[in-house]
């Protein structure tokens, strides 16, 4: 099957800016400026209270790592230092770059402050820190796309102490040795925890989601992503499924003995807009395999009769005798009519520049009800409709609408006899309008449910149809 893409998808796709979404996902921001700011990993995690605690320790508090430096820790057997403690955390500067081929190049900057006690009295700390990191875009045995630290270096400068009692610079010199071969060993653990909650966000694009009512999509990555220094792009395959589990091979309905054509090949993206961080493209070929799995599963089939669709016209031999005479020689007596309207085969869309439609043939049974028991046959039509389609995204789903542009009619069958099969062409259209397609978009209402890579969400993206390609950007 194919998808998406950079979002792009291997039946469609899309795109991730190193100034737009990569750049505020892991910017100051975003995950890595929110997530290490002094309200988010850095500052609440690790802040006080936290990972790196309070008063009573933390990962690097004064009963975790940074215990070396505390309590019986490698300061206090160079100058009696103990509980020196994380208390405060600037919110970090996070600065990035795309590297072609490769993945990114992170910079961040932050300062720490600590206090602890010297058998001087109390001290206070000011550290100021630069992490600089070469993250490479990769796969996991899984196929998720992930991003690994490969080179990580730490700058610290600016170190000042403060002694309650006065400054002692034997003091200030050990410190800033000693938190010079830590405080490294510390950090880059720090971006790893960070980077391992982006590769979180980047395991949800392998997902299966539920195709509401019937069925379910499977989005995979197909590739390793492309880098560039202007954009990440992902390709991903969409595999959608029938509601037993059995995999939709757009187009259906065809005997084994015919092949079936071709799938059309994924397009490129157009440029990405400069007022937009993401761009996600969906190909005709995914939009037509989820209507064949709505069609497989007999969601667009529907009875029509007047006790369901009270709106339309009286649907009786008598109403239908005045379109077509011999309808009353058979049933001279008034009965009800009921309209078996069936799919057979998929729909099939098509794409063209700023035009989407799709293509729909369908069978429509016409029996006469005698009484509850009773159905007797009068006709069965081949319709031929023409349908436009729009697309709306709500709620990170692609919601499609359908308008009814034509119908074509064929006898297929009679137990009238032949007739004029054109002085029906009204009354079906009128069923299409009021009762066939406000059920179709209802059916189709409920969504398609767009991949998730870094929490992109495409709701009231801007959508652009080109050939054999939907664009939703945002």
């Amino acid at each position: 099957m194919d998808g998406s893409r950079a979002l792009q998808d291997g039946h469609g796709g899309g795109l991730l800016g190193g100034g737009g979404l990569l750049g505020g996902l892991l910017g100051g921001g975003g995950l890595l400026g929110g997530l290490l700011g002094g309200g988010g990993l850095l500052g609440g995690l690790l802040g006080s209270g936290g990972l790196l605690g309070g008063l009573t320790g933390g990962l690097l508090g004064g009963g975790g790592l940074l215990g070396v430096l505390g309590d019986g820790g490698l300061l206090s057997t160079v100058q009696g230092l103990t509980g020196l403690r994380i208390v405060e955390l600037t919110l970090p500067r996070v600065s990035l770059r795309l590297l072609p081929g490769i993945g990114l190049h992170l910079n961040l900057y932050t300062r720490v402050a600590l206090n602890g006690r010297s058998l001087l009295g109390l001290l206070d700390i000011a550290v100021e820190v630069n992490i600089t990191s070469q993250v490479r875009l990769t796969m996991d045995g899984s196929g998720s796309p992930i991003l690994v630290v490969e080179k990580c270096n730490t700058l610290l400068g600016g170190i000042k102490v403060r002694l309650l009692r006065g400054l002692l610079p034997i003091v200030d010199n050990l410190l800033a040795s000693v938190l010079n071969r830590l405080l490294p060993n510390l950090l880059c653990p720090v971006l790893d925890v960070a980077l391992g909650l982006v590769n979180d966000q980047l395991g949800l694009v392998n997902s299966l989601v539920p195709l509401v009512p019937l069925g379910s999509i499977q989005y995979t990555v197909s590739s390793l992503p492309l880098v560039t220094g202007q954009f990440l792009e992902v390709d991903l395959n969409t595999v959608v499924g029938g509601v037993a589990g059995g995999l939709v091979d757009y187009p259906l309905g065809r005997p084994e003995s015919v092949p079936i054509p071709p799938r059309v090949p994924m397009p490129p993206l157009p440029p990405m807009p400069d007022t937009s961080s993401s761009q996600l493209g969906l190909s005709v070929n995914f939009l037509s395999s989820v209507l064949a799995a709505l069609q497989k599963e007999g969601a667009l089939d529907l009875d029509v009769s007047n006790a369901a669709f009270p709106e339309l016209p009286p649907l009786t031999t008598s109403t239908l005798g005045a379109l077509v005479p011999v309808v009353l020689k058979a049933y001279p007596e008034l009965c009800e009519l009921l309209l078996k309207i069936t799919v057979p085969k998929a729909p099939v869309v098509t794409l063209k520049k700023d035009k989407a439609a799709i293509q729909l043939k369908a069978t429509a049974e016409v029996v006469a009800i005698h009484s509850a028991d009773v159905q007797k046959f009068l006709c069965l039509l081949n319709i031929n409709a023409s349908l436009m389609a729009q697309f709306a995204v709500e709620a990170n789903k692609l919601k499609i609408s359908t308008g009814l542009e034509k119908t074509e009619l064929s006898l297929v069958s009679s137990s009238i006899g032949d007739f004029d099969i054109s002085l029906l062409e009204t009354l079906i259209n009128e069923v299409f309008d009021t009762a066939f397609l406000p059920a179709l978009n209802a059916v189709l209402g409920h969504g398609v449910p767009l991949p998730r890579l870094l929490n992109i969400d495409f709701t009231n993206a801007d959508i652009h149809i080109i050939e054999d390609l939907l664009v939703l950007s945002a």
